[in-house]
């Protein structure tokens, strides 16, 4: 039986501590190479042999980290929406009032475009793909529990009476079209400011009560004379 020397069982662990730090920092590159592909030459051409390419690794290296190009492609999708929620998490968080949590909402995701274009036209492409097993938006858990995240905002805004009555389900996607429109335009290259500010004023317009919200006291009006 070997011996065991006193430490040798921390510095297993350190090594494997090591060793999982650069698998991850690894598999990291090779998704952003993904998505620089992708973003290049659309989902169909963006085969394991291009990806491995650009990152100066065989293929063999590419389907040693990842099981297959599936599982590559939904990391893909996984980091965009996770550079997405650090991008709008923290001027959502300070927002008090759904309209100022809806204003957050699209401003911050305009912004998000303009800081990451080459991250959301690769995300574009991928739920543009026409192969056979190309995921859908629609049916992206991520993309679902945004609109449901938005749903519930709106309803509480009109649960306190600072939106008017309209069917939630039908604003929220009309929403998410509108910031798509967003992306079309910065990815293009365009300023995203204006669009982002048209945006807001647009649904704060579409989606305002016209009464004041439930507990705050209506405007005082003098008789006339």
């Amino acid at each position: 039986m070997p011996m065991v020397l006193e430490g040798d069982g921390g510095r297993d662990r350190g090594e494997s501590e090591r060793e999982t730090f650069i698998r991850g920092a690894r598999r990291r590159q090779l998704v952003e190479c993904a998505i620089e592909v992708i973003a290049e030459v659309g989902l169909a051409r963006a085969s394991t042999v291009r990806i491995a390419r650009r990152a100066g690794v065989s293929r063999g290296v590419l389907t040693y980290h990842f099981r297959d190009r599936g599982e590559l492609i939904d990391q893909v999708i996984a980091r965009v929406y996770e550079l997405g929620a650090e991008t709008l998490e923290p001027s959502l968080r300070v927002t008090t009032t759904p309209r100022e949590f809806l204003l957050a909402f699209i401003g911050s995701s305009v912004e998000f475009y303009a800081a990451y274009p080459r991250h959301v036209a690769a995300l574009h492409a991928v739920f543009a793909g026409f192969e056979d097993d190309a995921p859908t938006r629609g049916g992206d858990r991520r993309h679902i529990r945004e609109l449901d995240r938005l749903g519930e905002l709106l309803f509480e805004g009109q649960t306190r009476g600072e939106f008017r009555d309209f069917n939630v389900d039908v604003m929220a996607r009309t929403i998410r079209q509108a910031l798509d429109g967003a992306l079309a335009h910065v990815v293009a290259g365009r300023p995203a400011q204006p669009y982002a500010a048209e945006l807001q004023a647009l649904f704060d317009a579409a989606t305002r009560s016209a009464a004041p919200p439930s507990g705050e006291p209506h405007e005082a009006h003098d008789d006339p004379d």
